[in-house]
């Protein structure tokens, strides 16, 4: 398993952007009967950057043994959101700039079904709206802790950036309006399904103690009213890399193996309250 840091000038950014990679290299691609590599992108959360899951987790144990490519960009504190007045177009760069790029790059799988996107906390939030916004191009998608802060966002108060209204206007612009449109995951989902569009495999988890609990299974439940199929798992933990990194574990070596193509089944059918 290689450890890549890339930079490259991004056209959606408009500027030298940076990010990490864990390459497979102990099997030639061309070689292995699977083809070229199967590729996570990964988000990091607020305050962090491309090497948060580099230095927290064991991320990388876990790609070698399943022989996963994992794309680590950098998101900063935008929550991977297009805001082009500032030329921090993060949507686009990450749900189709970057997986051209990369697979430009490297010998990575070309197929829907081999492309996940992931994250946690802010990145959770990334990873639902980026992965359901580029449907055609992610089968897959893993969020935990998720920052679905949409519901109540005017009823945050606090020093913490997510309960900061000039940030929260700065991010998501006009708060008063934001259910309904295409920065609210769940009018995606919901508009892909009615269009009757393939949606990506969609797996939720958060800890019983994340004070993000209720907002997230509040999308899983509306998630089970939408018919939507999906993964919903709760297991004790807080807001704390200790939970991510028994996440991660599971989703890489547990979860996605075998996932890709398969039949998609009802949404009670991967209901896991343990």
């Amino acid at each position: 398993m290689a450890f890549l840091q890339v930079d490259y000038k991004s056209k959606a950014m408009g500027r030298k952007v940076h990010f990490n990679v864990f390459l497979p290299m102990d099997v030639d691609p061309a070689a292995d009967p699977r083809g070229p590599w199967p590729t996570l992108y990964l988000l990091h959360g607020i305050f962090g950057d491309c090497s948060s899951w580099v230095t927290s987790s064991c991320v990388q144990r876990y790609a070698d043994e399943r022989k996963l490519c994992v794309v680590m960009p950098d998101g900063e504190n935008g929550f991977y959101l297009d805001h082009p007045d500032y030329m921090n177009n993060y949507a686009a760069y990450i749900g189709q700039e970057l997986v051209e790029a990369t697979r430009a790059m490297f010998p990575l799988s070309p197929r829907r079904e081999d492309t996940w996107i992931g994250g946690l906390s802010m990145g959770g939030y990334g990873a639902l709206r980026t992965g359901l916004k580029y449907a055609d191009t992610f089968g897959g998608i893993t969020a935990f802790s998720s920052a679905l802060i949409l519901d109540d966002i005017q009823n945050r108060t606090g020093g913490n950036p997510l309960q900061n209204d000039a940030y929260n206007r700065a991010m998501f612009g006009d708060t008063d309006h934001l259910l309904g449109t295409d920065l609210d995951p769940l009018h995606l989902a919901r508009e892909r399904k009615a269009a009757g569009k393939p949606l990506p495999e969609i797996y939720l988890s958060c800890g019983e103690q994340d004070f993000l609990l209720q907002a997230n299974r509040a999308f899983e439940q509306a998630l089970t009213e939408a018919g939507i199929a999906h993964t919903w798992r709760t297991t004790p933990g807080g807001h704390t890399w200790e939970f991510w990194e028994q996440e991660i574990r599971h989703v890489i070596l547990e979860w996605m193996p075998g996932r890709q193509g398969s039949e998609r089944t009802r949404p009670e059918d991967h209901r896991l309250d343990f």
